[in-house]
């Protein structure tokens, strides 16, 4: 999840690639919920979100989780762990790269909001500060520059991912590091900070030694500083890396990255 064109970039928005499960114009909440999965008690219904979600790149999957995220939001609008779900879920359809800016922004939105409401539920957890970060980098995608900077969203952003890494930075993988070091690396000069983005990304590989978004990101960050063998060296290991050792479906994500091309033509 401030952020100046970077920090919109810097929170996890992809640049190209593969799209959500649903396609690119899947609009979250559409069709009709899934009456059974809607219908059983509330533990088990997260249970069931929480393993769609795990599949989130299947369109079958995606598609029931777009309808069982709306009929909870509906069925229990004050529960902490509906309202992160569906923040988490709000990330994921603005993170598609398929779909155009405008959109992924305005879902940013609905996640950033839904997430607040969680921080205010209950602000001991990391999840409804991390979901409200990235959620908030996915809006500010669509605002520019100077609309983001004049609504404080920097230090909005900062406030929420401080709060996450405080309470849990290991969380999502060591997503939370990755978002710090897209940050510092995307924010104009004079605020960007390539060392503290290289610290925060090595950080992530450190947590999660598979980590694929952390590297292309590490990547690009190399590739800006004039080192676009290094760059490459990171990107060999994404590409032929197996998929599957920790989230498949953000592990595919992560490939789709458009930084490859710009190394290659470095290496030239």
């Amino acid at each position: 999840m401030n952020l100046i064109s970077a920090l919109l970039v810097a929170v996890l928005a992809v640049s190209s690639g593969a799209t959500t499960g649903g396609g690119a114009g899947a609009a979250p909440g559409a069709g009709h919920p899934d009456a059974g999965a809607a219908n059983l008690p509330l533990p088990a219904a997260l249970a069931r979100l929480d393993d769609l979600h795990r599949r989130r790149d299947d369109k079958g999957a995606w598609n029931e989780e777009q309808r069982l995220v709306q009929a909870l939001l509906a069925r229990a609008p004050n529960d902490y762990d509906v309202l992160w779900r569906a923040a988490r879920f709000y990330f994921w359809a603005s993170d598609d790269p398929g779909v155009p800016r405008e959109q992924r922004s305005r879902w940013g939105k609905d996640g950033w909001d839904i997430a607040e409401k969680a921080i205010a539920l209950n602000p001991n957890d990391v999840a409804g500060y991390y979901w409200a970060a990235v959620c908030m980098g996915n809006y500010a995608l669509g605002l520019g520059v100077v609309k983001a900077l004049s609504q404080g969203m920097e230090g909005k952003f900062r406030d929420r991912l401080g709060h996450a890494a405080a309470l849990n930075v290991a969380y999502e993988a060591g997503a939370v590091e990755t978002a710090w070091g897209r940050f510092y690396d995307k924010l104009p000069w004079p605020k960007r900070d390539r060392k503290k983005a290289e610290e925060h990304l090595r950080h992530a590989i450190e947590i999660n030694p598979y980590a694929l978004r952390a590297r292309v990101y590490m990547a690009s960050c190399l590739l800006d500083a004039d080192r676009p063998q290094e760059a490459k060296r990171l990107l060999d290991e994404v590409t032929t890396a197996p998929v599957g050792r920790y989230d498949a479906p953000e592990e595919r994500r992560a490939l789709a990255i458009g930084v490859l091309s710009s190394v290659d033509a470095k290496l030239r």
